[in-house]
């Protein structure tokens, strides 16, 4: 675990992974954000704008899957986020049996490889993600494994990643214990609605806000329009200064209670919107709900109903209210990893099986 943490500071010292602003992919294009929309500059994770590049291996009229590295660990239901054009795994399940893991390990398409990112502080698993320049904020989640009895509790705890320190700080707790919410960043605004209540059983309708911009010292959460159809696991992103909060479940029920939902927050009038509902309910989708620079959402696999893993690719123009597909995923994946970086899709990690962990890295080219 020393070495470990001597190669991630040595990393992070050099600036290896920074802020999820725009940088160079290895298509020639820019990276985008895995869940917001990013007016607001550097304070914010997703002013990115994919161009088109100098890549001679580019072809907008071809799209195709192949394989990558493998994430150095095997897990599912793990989270996500990009930074300065490389994808963070986070945390996640194990093994079939919920054992977690905090570690963080962070790919690089540029590359094709892995190198180790900074552990966890706390929640493992049904965190929410979010990044402001340099830093990450993981929100709630459960602490635990799932094995060899009751679920662990889950938290109010927020943490924030300083890249410039190294470390892990506190920061404003939430208002009440949640887990697997839809979450994002709308401009300076983290926005966390419906999920798993301080139960761990029951649907929530909470939507809780954070003002990032705020004074560290005396920053809280507020309150928000209730999220319509409480609901948890499924996926959310910002979207034109919006919230959208996509599929999901009812409480733990993952036999039938899959949902199509989606949902817009409008923070201009503080109302929920009703827009179509994705191709086929869905949830496990939380890392795999990635909003594009091109201001289109992205939905990658997920588990359907009779607990079956899904390996749609799904792209929703809130422009047309439409949902259009990509070739499907080579193999079906619930909880996985994904982002589009520069023109590529990467998706990693999830189960093909709904408790086996997988590694299997997809690339998808071009867009």
């Amino acid at each position: 675990m020393a070495q470990r943490a001597v190669f991630v500071a040595a990393v992070l010292a050099i600036g290896n992974l920074g802020c999820w602003s725009a940088a160079p992919s290895r298509d020639g294009g820019t990276d985008s954000a895995v869940a917001d929309d990013g007016a607001d500059g550097d304070e914010s994770d997703g002013a990115d704008t994919d161009t088109d590049g100098a890549d001679a291996d580019f072809d907008a009229g071809v799209f195709a899957w192949s394989e990558g590295a493998p994430c150095p660990l095997p897990r599912f239901e793990a989270n996500g986020a990009v930074i300065d054009g490389q994808l963070w795994v986070m945390g996640g399940f194990t093994a079939s049996t919920l054992q977690v893991t905090r570690q963080v390990d962070v790919y690089d398409p540029a590359t094709d490889s892995w190198q180790p990112g900074p552990d966890l502080p706390g929640a493992e698993t049904h965190i929410g993600v979010a990044t402001v320049g340099r830093d990450v904020i993981v929100v709630g989640g459960f602490s635990g494994t799932f094995s060899n009895g009751p679920r662990p509790p889950d938290t109010t705890d927020v943490w924030r990643w300083s890249a410039a320190a190294g470390v892990w700080n506190p920061g404003p707790p939430l208002p009440s214990a949640t887990a697997a919410f839809a979450c994002a960043l709308v401009g300076t605004e983290l926005h966390v609605a419906g999920g798993l209540g301080a139960d761990g059983a029951n649907d929530s309708v909470n939507h809780f806000v954070w003002d990032i911009t705020g004074d560290p010292s005396s920053a809280s959460w507020t309150t928000a329009a209730p999220m319509p159809d409480a609901r948890n696991h499924g996926g959310g992103a910002a979207l034109g200064g919006s919230l959208y909060a996509v599929a999901g479940r009812h409480g733990w029920n993952e036999l039938s209670g899959d949902v199509a939902d989606l949902n817009q927050f409008d923070p201009a009038t503080g109302t929920w919107l009703d827009h179509t509902p994705i191709p086929t309910a869905r949830s496990e989708i939380g890392a795999s709900t990635t909003a594009m620079a091109d201001g289109r959402l992205l939905v990658v696999g997920g588990s359907v109903a009779g607990v079956v893993p899904n390996s749609d690719v799904l792209v929703y123009d809130p422009t047309q209210d439409a949902w259009t597909a990509l070739p499907s995923l080579p193999e079906r994946r619930k909880g996985a990893v994904a982002a589009r970086i520069g023109h590529s899709i990467i998706v990693t990690t999830g189960s093909p099986t709904s408790v086996d962990p997988s590694a299997t890295t997809f690339i998808g080219c071009c867009l």
